[in-house]
């Protein structure tokens, strides 16, 4: 701590320039982008805590369509209620640190690389990668429950401590991403991350120089790709996989906090760095996204018809092979009507 209070003062005008930049970044982009979901994402989960309902399939939904940490949040946040146990939790870590489809569309996407294909080959190889991991170590397979909770929900209390918990999410998360902005850009002040690109010899040096800061804090490391290199895609595949040193940090005090192990979240985001370049590599080959044309590129209908039967087919997998207790309970009800 001592030597970081020194390398700060030392370095004051790069922290000052960082802060300032980090607080813009917050301001225009994930701000907009987070707070919204907060808000509905702690409405359901507020909700859905007082009910009798597929807990794990919740967390799971909340985890693709809002941003980290909240995913790893609504996991902890219905292990401590205690709608699930402790073997559901630590599977469901694993696929529930997500970026948002926000992040990744439009400030990914359109922002940084302008294109919004590339945008949707990086959510589509996130989400892929999330059933995966999902169907892998079972995340679907429903405890039995020996009590169903049920209440009576306040919807004004409930949307007053939404939107409370809310603003103090925003808050952590900005927090999180000033600190280890400043890091980022002090590795960058002191060309750390060049030296390591360059021993990286296997990926062009501008983008394992890119890959380097983006370990540490993930939109600068996006922000640093070239993206007239037709392999840019794999980098920022990469990038949003491990997602940074910063969000793993945000997920793992919610997790701590809980007092779950910190290893399957490490796990999920390790296997999510592996598949998840291959997979927008194959997609943009499919798509045919190539330099020059991220500007104007699209994505063909059959490619987003063919993702939307690929999802449906997860869905009806998980649900007849995972959900065994419906089926015991309706052939058991069906034999005693037959008797």
């Amino acid at each position: 701590m001592a030597l970081l209070i020194l390398i700060f003062s030392l370095n004051s005008k790069t922290v000052i320039a960082s802060v300032k930049y980090s607080l813009e970044l917050c301001y225009s982009s994930v701000i907009p982008s987070l707070f919204p979901f907060f808000i509905l994402c702690e409405f359901l989960m507020s909700t859905v805590s007082q009910i009798g309902t597929n807990y794990s399939a919740v967390a799971f939904i909340t985890g693709l369509v809002t941003g980290f940490p909240t995913g790893v949040r609504n996991v902890c946040q219905l292990y401590s209620d205690g709608c699930i146990n402790k073997k559901s939790a630590v599977s469901l870590l694993r696929c529930t640190a997500n970026a948002s489809p926000a992040y990744i569309v439009a400030f990914i996407g359109v922002c940084i690389i302008r294109s919004r294909t590339a945008g949707l080959i990086l959510l589509v190889s996130q989400v892929i990668c999330a059933f995966a991991c999902a169907v892998f170590f079972r995340c679907f397979k429903k405890p039995h429950a020996k009590t169903t909770r049920v209440s009576v929900v306040s919807m004004t209390e409930t949307a007053c401590k939404s939107i409370t918990n809310s603003v103090i999410s925003c808050l952590f998360v900005c927090g999180y991403i000033i600190f280890f902005g400043i890091i980022a850009d002090l590795i960058i002040d002191f060309n750390i991350h060049t030296a390591i690109g360059k021993a990286m010899f296997f990926i062009p040096e501008k983008q394992a120089s890119a890959i380097v800061v983006g370990f540490i804090e993930l939109t600068r490391g996006i922000c640093m790709l070239d993206f007239n290199d037709p392999d840019s895609i794999i980098a920022a595949a990469v990038i949003t996989a491990f997602s940074g040193i910063s969000v793993i940090m945000q997920c793992m005090s919610c997790v701590i906090k809980s007092k779950l192990p910190v290893r399957p979240l490490i796990t999920g985001k390790l296997i999510y760095t592996l598949l998840m370049p291959i997979i927008a590599k194959c997609l943009s080959e499919i798509i045919t996204v190539k330099p020059g044309v991220y500007q104007t590129g699209r994505m063909p209908v059959i490619s987003f018809v063919l993702f939307v039967i690929f999802l449906a087919a997860c869905i009806i997998f998980i649900y007849n092979i995972f959900d065994k207790s419906k089926y015991r309970l309706y052939n058991k009800t069906k034999r005693t009507f037959g008797d």
